[in-house]
């Protein structure tokens, strides 16, 4: 690999400092640019080939002061005004975000949709920075007529940065899934579905507005994905459900109360693992139903299960040939397998990293 430049937009948090960790170790030849809004604030770990430039994502301009010769972006932290998005695009930077929630990731998209690209834009907001549908449409390739369901158990000892409670301000919103008769509008923690997870902790899971279910249905052989998810705290789920049901969530939905609505499930602790559960039915090529069904488990929390869904995502566009660059264009974290990094390679590459993968 040339030697090329990777700017982590939110290089100090949670997340951004293991995905700049994790690509600093895989590649000696790599340098690493930590975006953050402090001026001179020292680098999480030390490397001649780590820097840190300031970035600001309510800027104008936010990659006015981020340098030259940057090969790949990744942005770990919000950016709801797509300043970051059109900066990059402008530039001709290829682009990997993870933090958009549904509806400013199709924001997103629309804007993009009326702007000429020069390099690829990946929107990577689904589940763990779209760890979960990069699984789902792995397991799901050789299949027709798929129906997609992911459960999370979401600890709420689990490290977290703030931006990770966004998602509490869109319980009381409705969203359209698509499914088979059609598409159909449906509501935040509704729907349970009873579910047990590889660390045999068994509860209902309920519907949660991701991307997932959005961009998993553009695939042709998937008809319909739904998102659902536990806290690991049954009290704690049982008793958001009943503030979106009665009601009383939507009564406290502006900002005056944004902070007390975050507070209910974000008190993050030292650490604790991070589950997932795919359930995958479709047609085999002999038009037989089959069913399969996906555990993931990162012992070391969400954090980390996203940083290694980005940094999955970022070695696709570095390991590129120059001459053979990815087209620009829109592109999901299930769009990632081809032929340089086949289902085993991706497989090995979480498995290397603790996180344990189950059929």
């Amino acid at each position: 690999m040339n030697r090329k430049k990777v700017l982590i937009v939110g290089g100090y948090g949670a997340v951004g400092v293991q995905i700049a960790q994790i690509l600093h170790d895989r590649h000696p030849d790599l340098d690493i640019a930590l975006g953050g809004r402090s001026l001179g604030k020292a680098a999480p770990f030390e490397s001649e080939r780590v820097q840190t430039v300031v970035v600001d994502t309510n800027a104008e301009d936010p990659l006015l002061h981020a340098g030259d010769n940057v090969s790949l972006i990744i942005n770990s932290v919000n950016d709801l005004q797509d300043r970051l998005l059109l900066s990059a695009v402008r530039r001709k930077i290829p682009l990997i975000d993870v933090t958009r929630w549904t509806e400013i990731f199709e924001q997103s998209i629309a804007k993009l949709k009326n702007t000429e690209l020069h390099a690829p834009v990946v929107l990577s907001s689904g589940w763990m920075a779209g760890t979960a549908s990069l699984f789902a449409m792995l397991q799901s390739a050789s299949l027709q007529n798929v129906a997609i369901n992911i459960h999370a158990l979401y600890s709420l000892r689990d490290k977290a940065g703030p931006d990770s409670a966004a998602y509490m301000d869109r319980m009381t919103i409705p969203f359209h899934i698509k499914e088979s008769q059609g598409s159909r509008l449906v509501f935040p923690m509704t729907d349970p579905v009873k579910v047990q997870f590889p660390n045999g902790y068994a509860t209902k899971c309920y519907r949660l507005d991701t991307p997932d279910h959005v961009t998993l249905p553009k695939a042709g052989h998937v008809d319909t994905a739904s998102f659902r998810i536990s806290f690991d705290s049954k009290a704690s789920t049982y008793t958001l459900v009943g503030l979106v049901k009665s009601g009383i969530l939507k009564m406290i939905s502006g900002d005056r109360f944004r902070s007390f609505r975050r507070s209910l499930l974000y008190n993050p602790g030292t650490g604790s693992a991070h589950h997932v559960l795919i359930h995958l039915k479709g047609r085999d090529h002999n038009g037989r139903w089959v069913e399969r069904r996906i555990a993931i488990t990162d012992p070391l929390g969400q954090t980390h299960l996203t940083a290694l869904g980005a940094a999955v995502q970022a070695e696709k566009l570095l390991r590129l040939p120059e001459d053979e660059p990815l087209a620009p264009g829109i592109y999901y974290p299930e769009d990632l397998p081809d032929a340089r990094m086949d289902t085993t390679a991706i497989i090995n590459f979480f498995k290397q990293y603790g996180v344990l993968i189950s059929h």
